[in-house]
C-alpha cells in the first residue's frame, strides 16, 4: 500500500477493556515523539481496526531491521542500542498527557509473582518425576524466601518515578541496524508502572537470556545469573539518558528480584509450565529431556543467591 508493506494481524487483547483505546494513543504519542513504532493503517473512518465477526483486525507496517541474536557480532552494541531506546522510550512517557491507564490491583507485581510462584507448587505437585518435583519446590522455596525483603525495599523508597511503560521490552520485539533500534513492537501490555519494574525485566531479557530467532526456546545466557558485559552496557545505555534518582538505583537488584521467577517461568522453564503434558505417545517435556530439565532448574533456583551477591554491582553500574 502506498510503496509500503503490511502485515494482517489480529489485534492483541490487553487486560483490561481500556487497553485498546490507551494502545493506539499511547502509541501516537510516541510515534510523533520519534519512537520507530510501525504505523497501523487507518480505515476510511479514521479506524485502526476492522471487526470481522467478533475479532478485531489491524494492519500494521511491516518494521524494517533485523531479529535481536545473541550469536550476531553486534549483539553487545544491540543491548546498548536497546538500553538507549528504552530510556528514549521513558524520557517521552513521562511528559504524556493522556490518562492513567492503571491495571488493576491483583495485576501489580507482588501479586503477579506470588500468582506464578503459586502455578510452579502446584506444578511441582504434578509431576510425576521426584527429581524435577523437588527442584520446582525448592525454586519456589528459595524465592518466597527473598520476595517479602525485596518488596519492603521497594516501598521504602519515595518518589520513584512512574508513568506507563511499554510494558514488553524484549528482543522479540525490537528490531535493529546499524545506527541502532529501527523498530518498536507491540505496546499491548503498556500499563502505569514504576519504571525500575520494567527496567528489571529489560536488563534480565537482555542480559540473562540467550536469543536465537528460530529457537523452540529461550535458554539462560551463562552458567549462573546475568552476563555482567551485557548488564554493564545496558545500564550504562540507558543511564546516559536517564539516570537514576535518589536511591533508586540501590533497589534494581529488589526489582530483579521481583521480576525474575517471571521472566525465568516465561522463559527458561517455559515448557516445563506451560506444554501441554500427557496424551497418547506423549509422556511430557520432564521425561524426554529429564537433564535438561533439571540444568535450567539449577539455574533458576541459584538466582536469589547470586542476585543478593551482586547487589551493590548493579548499583554501581546505573548511574
Amino acid at each position: 500500500m502506498k510503496g509500503q508493506h503490511y502485515i494482517l494481524r489480529e489485534r492483541l487483547e490487553g487486560l483490561i477493556a481500556e487497553d485498546s483505546d490507551h494502545r493506539y494513543a499511547f502509541r501516537q504519542f510516541l510515534q510523533q515523539a520519534g519512537i520507530p513504532l510501525p504505523s497501523l493503517w487507518l480505515t476510511a473512518q479514521g479506524k485502526p481496526t476492522v471487526v470481522v465477526g467478533d475479532t478485531s483486525f489491524e494492519l500494521e507496517q511491516e518494521p524494517q531491521g533485523e531479529l535481536f541474536s545473541t550469536t550476531s557480532p553486534r549483539s553487545l552494541t544491540w543491548v546498548g542500542d536497546a538500553g538507549t531506546m528504552l530510556a528514549r522510550i521513558h524520557q517521552v512517557s513521562r511528559t504524556y498527557p493522556g490518562h492513567q491507564h492503571r491495571w488493576p490491583s491483583e495485576a501489580h507485581i507482588g501479586g503477579v509473582v506470588q500468582g506464578y510462584l503459586n502455578m510452579a507448587r502446584g506444578r511441582a505437585e504434578q509431576s510425576e518425576i521426584a527429581a524435577v518435583a523437588a527442584a520446582l519446590s525448592n525454586w519456589c522455596d528459595q524465592w518466597e524466601a527473598v520476595l517479602p525483603s525485596a518488596m519492603v525495599s521497594i516501598g521504602a523508597v519515595r518518589g520513584l518515578p512512574e508513568f506507563h511503560i511499554h510494558g514488553d521490552y524484549h528482543a522479540l520485539n525490537l528490531r535493529l541496524g546499524t545506527q541502532g533500534v529501527t523498530a518498536v513492537l507491540n505496546l499491548a501490555a503498556s500499563r502505569w508502572e514504576k519504571r525500575i519494574i520494567e527496567l528489571a525485566y529489560a536488563l534480565f531479557y537482555f542480559s540473562a537470556l540467550e536469543w536465537q530467532p528460530t529457537a523452540a526456546l529461550t535458554r539462560p545466557l551463562v552458567k549462573r545469573g546475568l552476563d555482567p558485559e551485557r548488564a554493564r552496557r545496558f545500564l550504562a545505555a540507558y543511564g546516559a539518558i536517564y539516570p537514576p534518582e535518589p536511591r533508586e538505583s540501590a533497589i534494581l537488584g529488589d526489582a530483579l528480584m521481583l521480576v525474575s521467577p517471571i521472566a525465568t517461568m516465561n522463559g527458561p522453564l517455559e515448557d516445563v509450565f506451560f506444554m501441554q503434558q500427557g496424551g497418547p505417545g506423549n509422556h511430557g517435556v520432564e521425561e524426554q529431556l529429564i537433564d535438561d530439565v533439571m540444568e535450567r532448574l539449577a539455574w533458576a533456583t541459584s538466582l536469589p543467591g547470586w542476585l543478593a551477591r551482586v547487589r551493590r554491582s548493579l548499583a554501581e553500574m546505573w548511574q
